[in-house]
């Protein structure tokens, strides 16, 4: 069943970016939503016999769609706010328990993230408005994400840190360029850029995370 749950997620892919691309708002409003539809059983479908962790996986995921669901409705960009951030929420935990909490302190990933984080504050700062704190609270949760992302090195497999730290990584620049489009200037062909780095995003945290299983408890 996981190849027919990867093949969904491929078509469903290759929807959005045709329906982003080419501007069908009928393609999109279906094939969005199924993104982490798709992603999700595809998880589970590969993840049979995981230990406990990959629940948590399995509710950043869930999140993930509601958020994706909320942003796409006018109007609705704090809860697709607060959803994403549980979802954060959801893969530091997961990352915590599939080797950064074992992995030796690496001060530069910390510095690295911090140094991005002020300057995405710096420039969202003018436009934020009434949203300082919450869009500030969200940078710190998701540049945790990152950090603890890349703090699995060592205590993982060579692929299983590569992919998933790749992922953060691209998670991170979708969720900025949201951030800038929104608060400080126009990003060119932003929605398509935003959903080609959060779509490849969550597959290559997934598959990252698949990679994991031996050594797990």
């Amino acid at each position: 069943m996981k190849l027919i749950w990867l093949a969904l997620y491929a078509v469903s892919v290759v929807a959005v970016l045709v329906a982003t691309t080419f501007s069908v708002p009928d393609i999109y409003v279906v094939a969005k939503p199924l993104l982490m539809i798709s992603l999700l059983l595809y998880f589970i479908a590969a993840s049979q016999g995981y230990p406990g962790w990959r629940k948590f996986v399995g509710f950043a995921l869930v999140f993930s769609w509601a958020g994706d669901v909320f942003l796409m409705q006018d109007g609705m960009f704090a809860a697709g706010l607060v959803s994403f951030l549980i979802a954060h929420i959801f893969y530091i935990i997961t990352y915590q328990k599939t080797g950064a909490r074992q992995a030796a302190f690496r001060p530069w990933n910390l510095a690295g993230f911090a140094a991005a984080g002020a300057a995405i504050i710096w420039v969202l700062y003018p436009g934020l408005g009434e949203m300082l704190v919450p869009v500030v609270i969200y940078m710190l949760v998701l540049l945790t994400m990152g950090v603890r992302a890349h703090q699995r090195k060592g205590a993982t497999s060579a692929a299983s840190f590569r992919l998933v730290a790749a992922g953060a990584l691209l998670f991170v620049l979708s969720d900025c360029l949201i951030a800038i489009n929104k608060f400080a200037f126009e990003v060119p062909a932003e929605r398509l850029l935003v959903m080609s780095t959060y779509m490849a995003a969550q597959f290559l945290i997934v598959q990252g995370l698949l990679r994991h299983e031996k050594y797990s408890a």
